[in-house]
């Protein structure tokens, strides 16, 4: 079985109140876009559970969740069969974009299927909070208001259309570090509404965007200021920071001009881009562009095509 998970990306998100379990609340609007990991599982023969990975340097021990999921699924289901995974990571670790998150839901999908369960969504969903706090999104993917510590997921139709690009420094953030500096100075509340208004071109949409973790991350990782608002003035509209970063972001609303502007920021600040959108559907399911034909997404489909690192851990 070969699967296809979508990374995502935080259009707003607001951070509330630090729960008696240590996580915070939030509120925030996450779409999956079009940059994806590859995940191939086989059933074996024997009861082992073991992942093999390329592409992206990545763990393939137990610190990763797609080990971590396929454990916690055999655990609570009794299962005796055993399954070869093989990763092949595309989007970046500590990037802000949840690619571990959605590995972990294609995996619980995966097996559902493979081993025969047949569980009922909710099951899959009491393990996927267990795991993190992105993981219960791309069960269901596509575009969603997210709150709690991330377990209540209410799916929207995107009200606006169009092309992304991704801009992918070298260096990951660390979430826990980044929701430790915002505990330490939360700075103002964000009033603005969750989900931006619909009706309006690509810089209108992103002037609606916010993400109260953007001050913190800068914090902890001063490299990102520069390159953020440099973006920013080349692109004439804001850049957002991807969850708790280091991805940051802008929309356009046509795929020429944003293929030009990845072009730009690649060159001038030395960068990695993809040119992305955002999809329905999560892991492993059926993906098809906001607004157009269906696809099934893959690397080889996705538009990002110039190169130049979850959850609240610590909360």
């Amino acid at each position: 079985m070969r699967l296809s998970t979508p990374a995502k990306i935080n259009w707003n998100l607001r951070v509330l109140e630090r729960r008696a379990d240590g996580f915070h609340e939030i509120e925030s609007l996450f779409s999956a876009v079009s940059l994806v990991d590859e995940l191939a599982f086989e059933i074996r023969s024997d009861t082992r559970i073991t992942l093999h990975c390329t592409g992206l340097e990545v763990a393939s021990d137990n610190s990763n969740l797609v080990m971590q999921a396929a454990q916690l699924m055999a655990k609570r289901s009794c299962c005796t069969r055993g399954v070869s995974c093989q990763l092949t990571k595309v989007i970046p670790v500590g990037g802000g974009l949840g690619g571990g998150s959605s590995d972990a839901a294609a995996t619980l999908l995966a097996l559902n299927k493979l081993w025969g369960l047949d569980w009922p969504r909710e099951n899959l969903l009491d393990l996927a909070a267990e795991l993190g706090s992105d993981v219960s999104f791309f069960l269901t993917g596509g575009s969603a208001v997210i709150s709690g510590r991330g377990e209540y997921v209410h799916p929207i139709d995107l009200p606006w259309h169009g092309w992304v690009v991704l801009m992918l420094p070298a260096w990951g953030i660390s979430t826990a570090e980044v929701y430790r500096a915002w505990q330490s100075a939360p700075g103002p509340a964000e009033s603005g509404p969750t989900v931006p208004v619909a009706g309006c071109n690509a810089r209108d949409w992103m002037a609606q965007t916010f993400n109260m973790l953007e001050t913190a991350a800068m914090k902890v990782c001063p490299a990102m200021r520069d390159p953020m608002i440099r973006a920013e003035q080349l692109a004439a509209r804001p850049v957002r920071l991807s969850g708790s970063g280091s991805t940051f972001f802008t929309a356009f609303d046509e795929q020429e001009e944003a293929e030009f502007f990845a072009r730009q920021v690649s060159g001038l600040l030395n960068v990695a881009t993809r040119v992305v959108q955002p999809v329905t559907g999560g892991s492993c399911a059926t993906a098809r562009p906001v607004g157009g034909e269906e696809f099934a997404p893959s690397p080889r489909n996705c538009p990002m095509a110039y190169m130049g690192g979850d959850t609240d851990a610590d909360q």
